[in-house]
């Protein structure tokens, strides 16, 4: 698995860099894509696998909303995490339905995982970690606005389009900032970039 040394933001201004790594996303894998190969290594067939696919999340969903956490064997431990809305959040009726808060503003935040010791100790052990150098400061979140323009046309150029989760992975942005500063592009004639349907998925293109 390859990683990187990503620069940590400089809040205080003190003009010391840190850095942490972090892993070189590839891609998100289907259920598909795990389906087929759970196949190949077990002998149950896929409609079996699809139907424990389908019912897992319900059945954890009734008992993780009841305040149990649910374990299962070999794998780990889920639980949910809470948050509550500010003052000013809850005066705003969309935000609060968005996730679903109660008159008192605390809604589930989060689901934790914690994996179980022996999964993680394999994990680790047939796991080989690779430095990608030099790819920090080519997609880095610490470029600038004008570097990571450049980063998106560079690869719309190469592919044709680009989706926001390509974006995110080679800039290292998080959603919300990612999604903003590609509609901030599109907005901007200069920039070389516009939005466009592909399917029902938004897609980035040259202008």
């Amino acid at each position: 698995m390859d990683y990187i040394m990503q620069e940590m933001p400089n809040i205080h201004k003190t003009g010391e860099k840190k850095f942490y790594p972090k892993v070189r996303h590839l891609s998100c894998l289907s259920n598909d894509f795990i389906m087929k190969a759970f196949m190949e290594t077990t002998m149950m067939k896929r409609s079996a696998f699809e139907g424990v696919l389908r019912g897992l999340p319900e059945v954890m969903n009734t008992y993780l909303s009841l305040g149990h956490s649910v374990k299962i064997d070999g794998f780990g431990t889920f639980n949910l995490i809470l948050g509550q809305l500010s003052g000013e959040e809850m005066e705003n009726a969309d935000e609060r339905d968005k996730v679903c808060a109660n008159q008192s503003g605390v809604y589930i935040k989060k689901i934790n995982f914690l994996p179980e010791k022996e999964w993680l100790r394999n994990l680790r052990r047939t796991t080989e970690l690779n430095h990608v150098k030099g790819y920090k400061e080519m997609f880095g979140a610490s470029s600038t606005t004008e570097e990571r323009l450049q980063i998106a046309l560079a690869y719309i150029e190469k592919n044709g389009y680009m989706k926001l989760k390509d974006y995110m992975a080679r800039t290292g942005l998080g959603r919300r900032k990612a999604e903003h500063e590609l509609d901030a592009f599109c907005n901007e004639p200069e920039s070389g970039i516009r939005s466009a349907l592909m399917g029902k998925s938004k897609v980035y293109v040259k202008r």
